[in-house]
């Protein structure tokens, strides 16, 4: 009947018909059907009116009377029934409620029904989970009945519609515009509020959808710590919710404007706080401390834990602004407790580099906060509110493969806060970690089985710092419950999910679970959790094997190595046959690596060990992995990892008692007969053995003598038959292989004397190392070669100690030796080796050494005679020694011509350094005629020239130590002849690090001559650099050079001799490049810049010393070719002419300072077109590759120098105008103007020129002083900002840190000029917009630069110009693509062409992005 107009007069009959049928919403046993029904009844009565719109007087008669009705039982159904809760099927207005009170609002005339309707859409608006379309539905309501309600209940609708500001999209957000455009009618204090929002929301008129920018921006920069005096909390809550909202958005304008306001609000507290102002005392003030305090609290922190959820790239604003909060605000002790973490070294501070995009700085951050944590000083609330929301964010945003170490940071950091939780939060924070393994993965690229592990590893993390076990009975209680009940099963629920698949950390968050409960339940559920993993071993599957492995290893490592047992005994139970025996003895290796400690100990179970250990390398399993086709099917049966098990073991027991035991499977095997094949086995088992028991923390060192003399003594004992009764009964083993343990016995002795603490005054270690001497004499008789090796080894060392049986055994060691060294033509052999070494010590001891017969008798063996031909080290170290002895025999010089011969020849850097060192010894220490030393020193001077390089730096070696050490009279005598062919080999001579050694030794040579030798170098080297040969003068320059530095004051009487050819030179190689066409793709054949590189070199080292004519008037001619050889093509021409520059800039900046009264202006270099066109010349250099570090800074620091000189000099200018300047200038300044602004812009450069030249303007004489300033300078940062884009990353920093430069410099109030030419190339950087792949170091510093120019113009200052740069920017981007698509219909070729262009540089961009994807992974 409700739905005909032609019914509706019947239910008019009765008169409270209607009205009953309303009322049926207050009664409470209603059910959902009635309520549905008499809903539609009241919809479809409305819906009726509203559609006949007047024509049916009888519908208003049965509605009209009735609404006061309706409105109350809603009221009452809503908001008034107690027994709502019983009531599950309506929870608050659906959509059937909200088209009725949109009917409704155009029936309420009454403020009392208005309320009762406001009081039933607050809640619902309350609900963040109601849908955007019906919230803006209960808005327009909410807005059309404002106007009927009183004042009272302005709060409460600005408390209910703050919330939506903080994330509604925008049709939202204009909404709530418009409900507080009504409010204001009603309220004039929120008058300002509302139209503040509204310009905070403001849409493009040109863009549908967009929002005007400069509207937002203007309405920010409104609001300052004035404002909040003048508005009340609730309605600062309405601007700060919409701040959280623009401080998530992606542009940066937006996040700075919210950021300064709340930056503006956090000022405004600190002065409440602080009670700088009494804010009680003053008339219409809205706030105070507590008032302050909720805010901070209740709404920042919480908001910003929410925030800091979202991804990194809105962080940095909100880690900033908790950093304010906590310098700030030292009145709030939770954010107090934070500000050890502040530092002025960004290097340091923590709130700058937990956002940074270098990862390593992350993760430093990351550090310091868990040194803090762990003191316990912050604090609980605001750790949890705020930063373990942003660390687990931070476990998803980053980069698959590329931050594992930071995300390993961050786990433990995570870790370590939950060891500082109350137990409430502890567990909470437990199941949050299982609820996110619920959520949809926070990137693409991640899915929930990445996901998933991550968390399960942050459990375990958490799990290990679990620290209730000693807490109150009824806590512990609790906690066990919590666990078993609630963890445990879900930890469960996870192994069962994967049963297909293995991932180590769930077992591992298991176990320890398992760990903190009752030991039956430990029992009861740990085998199930061994058998299943070990199950995975006899997988086909490389991957789950490995995986399975680990996972063990992680679990022993967790139980400790007391449960090895129970893992090998499982392992065997479960790998019986096959492969899997392959696999036993593979998984036994890797979990031993992984768990075993110093302090683990492996006697209990060392005898599964060894026979797992002896059948992979005896049995069967050691025969399959010998049959190639079984060897290369999987990674268990191509590697033996038995013998590095051996050396685990070893390590891992009780050396006293189990020593032996531990070779007990080498003793059975020697007992029988031995192949090549189980010899090699056997010596490789013993050397890991060995190298085990050298890190076995239990050997003691007197055990260990035992042991071995035992084992030696045994062994050679056994080589003589007539004293087997005499054999120790340490091993019973036969001839055949004897030796093998003696071998090991005495490397084990020899390791241990090597790393051994020498000390001659230790009684008790001389008796115990002692009776070795003997022991290693009866050794030298062994028909053995190895044990003849080991036992000269070991004598080596003892040979250096004061032992009573040296003497005794002497004779025969010394005569062994000789026997030795005589019977072995070859020293490659270790025997021969030991040998010599052990000679050598000989010779080198003064207690036991040769004598002199037996000096001859060894200097003529064969080692010696074909030492040319057979080099060794240590036959060159035995001779060496020889001739510290000065033995005097004539074998020993033709030895040392062989010796001198092979240090020029010999490739070998070793054998040539000892060759010097011989050599250097004969010619000091031995008496050598004037015939003989001059024929050493013409063959050293004729190898300057050899072919290799290396041979010639020996050379240069030696002369350099003998003009060292020999004689000043020999030097002097000899001084000429060297410096001769040092001169000619560094005027000839291609290799970088001759030609400066070279340059050493003609340094040292110059400083070691008697005053009459410096004379004749002098005039040699002047005449050769002023003469006409042009081949000499650079040679003679550098020459020149070392007497400026050797002779310092000295020189200064040849000056006026020099700088008119180096003059010459400069004009020279100017000429060259200005007036002939060169192919510059080969550096070394443009003419005359060798000479000018070392002419300038010279000039440097001039003014270095002498100060007084780089400013002078007679030297300017040069500065000006040094100026054009800034563009030299010739890239060490341009570095020299750079740091020639940089000296000059220095020079005149020191005078300045040192006399007031000289402006740097009146200098060459220091006017402006010079500054003009020096920085031009930068800026050309900027566009050629460069050539290292120091290149580079000078660049940077030549060209910050010059745009801060220009405009400073620009500054004291201003007075002239634009003609009396250019007036005042002279022609070759006005050239120079010219041509570097041809140089910045070859096609309009000029016009610009004559454009400034010319009288154009009728501006007053500052403004055109200033005009001319900006435009100088907004040139070069122009030109730097193009360079930057599209050059490589090292003129990208060079431009980037000069910007930081210039505006740290200029101030603030000139870089508002020059703001937008610096920011606008750090913009595209940082927003992506440079057409290129930027390095995340490179985009690091662009942000910082960018941040630290908004820190030098003022936020609001820079948000403007940023916010310009945008605009201009998009501009350009939309013109283009109508552009295009202009093109498209004009042009549909060349269109075609265009995109199939763009999409080859888009393959081109994603196959570069893909192989750096993989060199990360390859990296890590």
């Amino acid at each position: 009947m409700s739905k005909s107009a032609n019914l509706v007069p019947l239910l008019c009959r009765k008169k409270n018909l209607i009205p009953d049928i309303f009322s049926i919403l207050t009664v409470r046993t209603a059910s959902e059907a009635i309520v549905s029904c008499v809903l539609k009844f009241a919809e479809n009565l409305l819906s009726l009116d509203k559609e006949l719109n007047n024509e049916d007087s009888n519908i208003k008669i049965a509605l009209i009377p009735n609404i006061a009705t309706l409105i109350s039982s809603l009221h009452w159904f809503f908001c008034c029934d107690t027994t709502m809760s019983k009531r599950k099927f309506v929870r608050c207005p659906g959509e059937t409620e909200l088209r009725i009170f949109r009917l409704l609002s155009n029936y309420i005339k009454d403020p009392l029904a208005a309320e009762n309707i406001v009081d039933i859409l607050l809640p619902f608006l309350a609900k963040s989970c109601q849908k955007s379309d019906a919230c803006m539905e209960a808005l327009q309501v909410i807005r059309v009945i404002v106007p009927l309600l009183r004042s009272g209940n302005t709060g409460n609708i600005l408390k209910a519609i703050s919330p939506f500001l903080v994330s509604a999209e925008l049709d939202m957000r204009l909404s709530i515009c418009d409900v507080l455009d009504a409010l204001s009618k009603n309220d004039l204090d929120v008058l300002l509020v509302a139209k503040l929002v509204r310009e905070l929301n403001a849409t493009s008129v040109m863009e549908i959808g967009c929002l005007d920018y400069d509207t937002v921006v203007r309405a920010y920069e409104s609001i300052n710590i004035e404002f909040f005096y003048k508005i009340k909390e609730d309605h600062a809550l309405i601007l700060f919710s919409h701040c959280l909202y623009d401080m998530s958005s992606e542009e940066l304008v937006l996040r700075h404007s919210a950021y300064r306001l709340l930056l503006s609000f956090i000022e405004f507290s600190a002065k409440i706080l602080s009670q700088e102002v009494m804010v009680e005392t003053v008339q219409d003030s809205y706030w105070t401390v507590d008032c302050v305090r909720r805010i901070i609290n209740t709404f920042l922190l919480n908001q910003m834990g929410q925030a800091l959820r979202k991804k990194a790239s809105v962080q940095k604003e909100w880690v900033d602004l908790l950093r304010e909060m906590v310098l700030k605000l030292p009145h709030m002790p939770g954010l107090n407790s934070f500000k050890v973490l502040c530092s002025e070294d960004a290097e340091v501070d923590f709130f700058n580099n937990i956002t940074h995009l270098q990862l390593h700085r992350r993760a430093r951050a990351l550090q310091r906060f868990r040194n803090v944590v762990g003191a316990g000083n912050l604090s609980k609330v605001i750790t949890e509110k705020v930063f373990v929301p942003m660390y687990i964010n931070m476990l998803f945003d980053l980069q698959d493969g590329k931050a594992e170490h930071v995300r390993n940071a961050c786990i433990e950091t995570l870790g370590f806060i939950s060891g500082q939780m109350q137990w409430k939060s502890y567990y909470a924070l437990l199941n949050r970690c299982f609820r996110e393994m619920t959520t949809k993965p926070s990137r693409e690229m991640t899915g929930k089985p990445f996901k998933q592990k991550i968390l399960i590893r942050l459990i375990c993390c958490i799990l290990g710092q679990f620290h209730f076990s000693q807490s109150s009975s009824n806590q512990t209680i609790e906690t066990q419950s919590c666990l078993q009940k609630t963890m445990l099963p879900k930890i469960m629920n996870l192994l069962s999910s994967n049963s297909d698949n293995i991932n180590v950390n769930i077992n591992l968050a298991a176990l320890k679970i398992l760990k903190l409960l009752p030991s039956d339940i430990m029992e009861a559920q740990l085998p199930s959790i061994i058998h299943r993993v070990s199950n995975f071993l006899k997988n086909r599957l490389e991957s789950i094997r490995d995986e399975a492995r680990v996972c063990l290893a992680a679990c022993l490592k967790e139980l400790g190595i007391e449960y090895l047992q129970f893992f090998i005994r499982v392992l065997k139970a479960t790998l019986k046959r096959g492969y899997e025996m392959h696999v036993l003895g593979y998984t036994l290796h890797f979990i031993l690596s992984q768990s075993l400690q110093n302090d683990s100990k492996l006697d209990y179970c060392l005898d599964e060990v060894l026979s797992i250990v002896e059948n992979d390398i005896f049995g069967d399993v050691d025969e399959e992995k010998e049959v190639e086709k079984i060897a290369s099917k999987m990674k268990e049966t191509k590697k033996r990892k038995s013998f590095e098990t051996l050396k685990l073991i070893s390590q891992s027991i009780t050396f006293k008692t189990h020593a032996l035991k531990l070779l007990s499977p080498i003793q059975s095997h020697l007992q029988k007969n031995l192949t090549p094949k189980v010899k090699s086995k056997l010596e490789i088992m013993l050397n890991h053995v060995a190298s085990g028991i050298e890190c076995n923390p239990s050997v003691n060192q007197t055990d260990l003598f035992v042991f071995i003399y035992g084992l030696v003594e045994d062994g050679i004992t056994g080589e003589n038959p007539q004293r087997e009764s005499e054999r120790s009964a340490v091993l019973k083993t036969s001839k055949q292989g004897s030796h093998l343990i003696t071998v090991f016995a005495l490397g084990i002795l020899h390791k241990r004397l090597r790393n051994m603490k020498s000390d001659s005054k230790n009684e008790e270690l001389l008796s115990m190392l002692d009776p070795f001497i003997r022991l290693l004499t009866k050794c030298l008789n062994s028909t053995y070669e190895d044990v003849l090796s080991a036992s000269l080894r070991c004598l080596s060392t003892l040979i250096k100690l004061p032992l009573p049986s040296l003497e005794p055994n002497a004779e025969k060691i010394k005569a062994r030796l000789l026997d030795i060294a005589q019977t072995s033509p070859s020293t490659i052999n270790p025997l021969m080796e030991s040998c010599l070494r052990l000679l050598t010590l000989l010779l080198q001891s003064t207690k036991i050494t040769l004598s002199s017969d037996q000096l001859r008798l060894l200097i003529q063996f064969p080692l010696f005679v074909d030492l040319e031909r057979n080099p060794s080290i240590v036959a060159l170290q035995l001779l060496k020694a020889i001739v510290k002895r000065k033995l005097v025999v004539h074998e020993i010089y033709d030895v040392v011509i062989q010796v001198a011969e092979l240090m020029v020849t010999s490739q070998v850097e070793p054998i040539r350094k000892k060759c010097s060192q011989i050599l250097l010894q004969f010619l000091l220490d031995y008496h050598l005629s004037e015939k003989r030393l001059q024929q050493h020193l013409d063959f050293l001077l004729a190898n300057l020239r050899y072919e290799h390089s290396t041979g010639r730096e020996a050379v240069l070696e030696m002369l350099h130590a003998i003009i060292v050490k020999f004689n000043r009279n020999v030097v002097d005598e000899q001084a000429q002849t060297i410096f001769v062919h040092l001169v000619v080999c560094l005027a000839n001579d291609h290799d970088n690090k001759v030609r400066s050694m070279i340059g050493a030794s003609i340094k040292l040579l110059i400083g070691r001559l008697s005053a009459h030798s410096l004379d004749s170098i002098l005039e040699y080297s002047l005449s050769w650099y002023m003469g006409s040969k042009q081949h000499l003068r650079g040679a003679s320059a550098q020459v020149l050079g070392l007497l400026v530095e050797v002779m310092k004051k000295g020189f200064q009487k040849h000056i006026n001799s020099v700088l008119p050819v180096v003059r010459i030179i400069l004009k020279s190689s100017v000429n060259v490049v200005r007036d002939r066409e060169l192919d510059t793709s080969t550096e070394a054949t443009i003419p005359f810049w060798k000479e000018a590189y070392y002419s300038l070199v010279l000039l440097e080292k001039i003014l270095i010393q002498f100060r007084e004519p780089c400013l002078g008037i007679e030297i300017e001619d040069m500065w000006e070719a040094i100026c054009e050889l800034m563009l030299h093509p010739h890239m060490w021409l341009r570095s020299i002419s750079n740091r020639l520059v940089a000296l000059y800039f220095s020079a005149a900046t020191e005078t300045c300072r040192r006399n007031h009264e000289k402006s740097l202006g009146n200098y060459l270099l220091m006017k402006p077109s010079r500054l003009f066109m020096i920085a031009v010349s930068l800026c050309c250099q900027l566009k050629v590759q460069l050539m290292d570090s120091a290149t580079t800074n000078l660049i940077q620091q030549n060209l910050t120098f010059s745009i801060c000189g220009l405009h400073s000099l620009m500054v004291q200018k201003e007075c002239l105008d634009l003609l009396k300047f250019w007036s005042t200038l002279e022609s070759n300044e006005q050239n120079y103007f010219l041509k570097a602004f041809q140089l910045l812009d070859s096609r309009k450069g000029g016009a610009i020129f004559s454009s400034l030249s010319s009288d154009l303007s009728n501006q007053n004489d500052q403004e055109d002083g200033e005009s001319l300033r900006y435009l100088l300078v907004s040139s070069l940062l122009k030109k730097m900002g193009k360079i930057a884009l599209k050059m490589e990353d090292v003129q990208m920093k060079v431009v980037i840190n000069s910007f930081r430069t210039i505006t740290s410099q200029i101030g603030s109030e000139d870089c508002q000029h020059f703001a937008f030419d610096m920011l606008l190339p750090l913009y595209k950087v940082c927003e992506g917009f440079a057409g290129k792949v930027i390095s995340d170091d490179v985009k690091q510093l662009a942000e910082e630069v960018r941040e630290s120019i908004r820190d030098a113009l003022g936020i609001q200052n820079f948000v403007q110009v940023y916010s310009q740069i945008r605009n201009k920017l998009k501009a350009k981007r939309d013109e283009r693509k109508q552009e295009e698509k202009l093109m498209a219909v004009i042009n549909p070729i060349r269109n075609a062409k265009r995109k199939l262009r763009v999409a080859e540089k888009h393959r081109y961009h994603k196959k570069r992005k893909i192989m750096a994807m993989k060199m990360g992974r390859w990296m890590h």
